[in-house]
C-alpha cells in the first residue's frame, strides 16, 4: 500500500500550452504531485503537444510514451476536455471550483481570453490558489508578448551570460548568445512556481483565503543570476567578459578519458594539487603564486596542468584529489551520470517501460523526505485516461452528465 505523500488530500488542476509555459506549468504541477497531491492534467482533444515530440523508446513515435511527456506528467491523472466548448468549459470550471490549486502555463493574453484570472473565476472555494506562469508576467509593457523557453532565457539575460567561468570568449562581436540543451527557463520557473504555491498554501492556513501567483519566466531566469546582475549594476554592462577573473584553477580540464573538474582555489588546495603532480618546478614561479595570479596567467598554466591530467582518467584524478581534500569530479556525460554506481545506489533514476516493452529510465525526485518519501504513485496518463474517473470522483457526474461532455470523456 502506498504511503501518504506530504500533500495528500490536496487537489491540483493543471492547464498549460506548449508555446508559452508548458514545461514550467507541467513541472510545477508535477512537483506538487510528487509530494502527494492529486494532480489532474487537462489536455485538449488533440492531446498535449509534447506527446508528439519524443524522444520515444526505440525511436518509434507513440503519443503515450514520449520521454519528455512521461517525465513532466508522472504522478498525475489525465482529463481530456475541449474547454472552448460550452460543455467542456463547464466541466473544467467545475473541476477548478473543487481544487486547491489551479496551475496555468499560458501566455497572459490567453489567460485573459479564457477568463482564468482568479478574480474572474466563479470559484465556490475562496481558498483557491491560482499559480500563473507566463513568459513576461501578467503586468508590464511586455506582458502581452508571446514567448517560449528560448525567449525567456534570452529575455532574462542568460543567453549572453553563457558560457561562464571557466569558458572564455575571444571575440565578443562575433560570439552569438547561447542556451543549454534543456528547457532551463521552464524548469526554473516550475520550481519557483511550486515553492510559491506552497508558500501560498501556508498563508491560506493562516489567513483563510487563497491568492493569485504571478510568475514571470523572464524573472525566474534572471533571479538565478545574481553575479551577472550585480556586475551589470556596479560596472558598465557588457554581454560577456573575455578575460578570466576570480581565482584558478576552477575549471574542467581534459584528461585521459574525457574531462575532469578541478576546484583548487584555496592555497591549501593548490599545494595539495601540486603534491599530487610531483611538485613541478613551474609551480614555484611568481606568475602562479596566488589564485588571482593563476587566473591572470591561466593561458600559461592550463597546458602545464594538462601534462598531468592527460596521464590519468577523470575517476583517478577525482579519487586522488578528494583524498587530499580538493573538490574534484569527472565531468560526466548524461549517460555516465545515469549509469554511475552512486546514482544507481541512491535510486534516482526510475525504470520505465515503453509501448513495446522497451526499458528506459527517467529522473526521479532529488529530494529525500524522511516521513513522506517520494514515490512514483502513477505513470503519466494516456490521453483522456482518467476523464470519466475524475469527473465522477471529484464532481459526482452521472453517466448522463458524462455523456453531455462529449467524446472527450473515456
Amino acid at each position: 500500500m502506498l504511503e501518504q505523500g506530504a500533500l495528500s488530500g490536496l487537489k491540483v488542476v493543471e492547464l498549460t500550452d506548449r508555446v508559452s509555459g508548458q514545461v514550467a506549468g507541467s513541472f510545477c504541477a508535477r512537483l506538487l504531485g510528487d509530494a502527494g497531491a492529486d494532480v489532474v492534467k487537462v489536455e485538449p482533444p488533440e492531446g498535449d503537444a509534447y506527446r508528439r515530440n519524443g524522444p520515444y523508446p526505440a525511436g518509434v513515435p507513440d503519443p503515450d510514451h514520449s520521454g519528455l511527456f512521461l517525465y513532466l506528467n508522472s504522478n498525475k491523472r489525465g482529463v481530456r476536455l475541449d474547454i472552448e466548448s460550452p460543455e467542456g468549459r463547464a466541466a473544467f470550471l467545475d473541476l477548478v471550483s473543487t481544487a486547491d490549486f489551479l496551475v496555468l502555463g499560458q501566455n497572459s493574453l490567453e489567460v485573459e481570453r479564457l477568463g482564468l484570472r482568479r478574480e474572474k473565476l466563479a470559484v465556490a472555494d475562496s481558498g483557491l490558489i491560482v499559480t500563473t506562469i507566463t513568459p513576461f508576467g501578467l503586468a508590464g509593457p511586455n506582458s502581452v508578448y508571446l514567448g517560449d523557453d528560448l525567449i525567456a532565457i534570452s529575455a532574462g539575460g542568460m543567453a549572453f551570460a553563457t558560457p561562464g567561468i571557466p569558458d572564455r570568449v575571444g571575440d565578443l562581436a562575433s560570439e552569438p548568445p547561447l542556451r543549454s540543451n534543456t528547457h532551463m527557463a521552464g524548469y526554473l520557473a516550475g520550481v519557483q512556481g511550486a515553492m510559491a504555491s506552497l508558500a501560498a498554501l501556508l498563508s491560506r492556513t493562516i489567513q483563510g483565503t487563497g491568492c493569485e501567483i504571478d510568475l514571470s519566466m523572464q524573472e525566474a531566469v534572471a533571479a538565478v543570476m545574481p553575479f551577472e546582475l550585480a556586475h551589470a549594476s556596479y560596472h558598465e554592462a557588457k554581454p560577456r567578459k573575455p578575460e578570466i577573473f576570480g581565482v584558478m584553477p576552477n575549471a574542467y580540464l581534459p584528461c585521459k578519458d574525457g574531462y575532469v573538474v578541478v576546484m583548487a582555489v584555496m592555497e591549501a588546495h593548490w599545494r595539495n594539487l601540486m603534491d599530487l603532480a610531483d611538485n613541478p618546478d613551474w609551480a614555484e614561479l611568481e606568475v602562479f603564486s596566488s589564485g588571482v595570479e593563476r587566473a591572470r596567467n591561466w593561458d600559461a598554466l592550463e597546458p602545464l596542468l594538462l601534462e598531468w591530467t592527460m596521464s590519468h582518467s577523470g575517476a583517478e584524478i577525482a579519487k586522488l584529489a578528494q583524498e587530499r581534500g580538493i573538490p574534484c569530479f569527472p565531468a560526466y556525460t548524461v549517460g555516465q551520470m545515469v549509469d554511475s554506481s552512486h546514482v544507481t545506489e541512491r535510486g534516482f533514476m526510475v525504470d520505465m517501460q515503453g509501448p513495446g516493452g522497451e526499458k528506459f529510465k527517467l529522473p526521479g525526485y532529488p529530494v529525500r523526505l524522511e516521513r513522506t518519501p517520494w514515490q512514483l504513485f502513477r505513470p503519466a496518463p494516456k490521453l483522456g485516461e482518467h476523464t470519466s474517473e475524475v469527473l465522477a470522483e471529484w464532481l459526482g457526474y452521472s453517466a448522463v452528465e458524462l455523456a453531455a461532455v462529449g467524446v472527450w470523456a473515456r
